[in-house]
């Protein structure tokens, strides 16, 4: 079974200053045949920057 995730590779700043992190798309294989197996991932070539406050709460205090 195969399913699609996003993995962080790295926090950038723009050009404002403002974190954003740069994600990979990846392909997860749920079931395996043993248990080694199940959980492996294929990095895609598919990329996205992503704000980095929209992934994280920030606690104003």
């Amino acid at each position: 079974m195969e399913d699609q995730a996003w993995r962080s590779v790295e926090v950038v700043r723009n050009k404002q200053g403002e974190p954003h992190v740069l994600q990979q798309k990846v392909t997860v294989y749920t079931a395996g045949v043993t248990e080694e197996s199940s959980g492996y991932t294929k990095p895609e070539v598919q990329h996205r920057l992503v704000p980095l406050r929209s992934l994280v709460e920030f606690d104003g205090g």
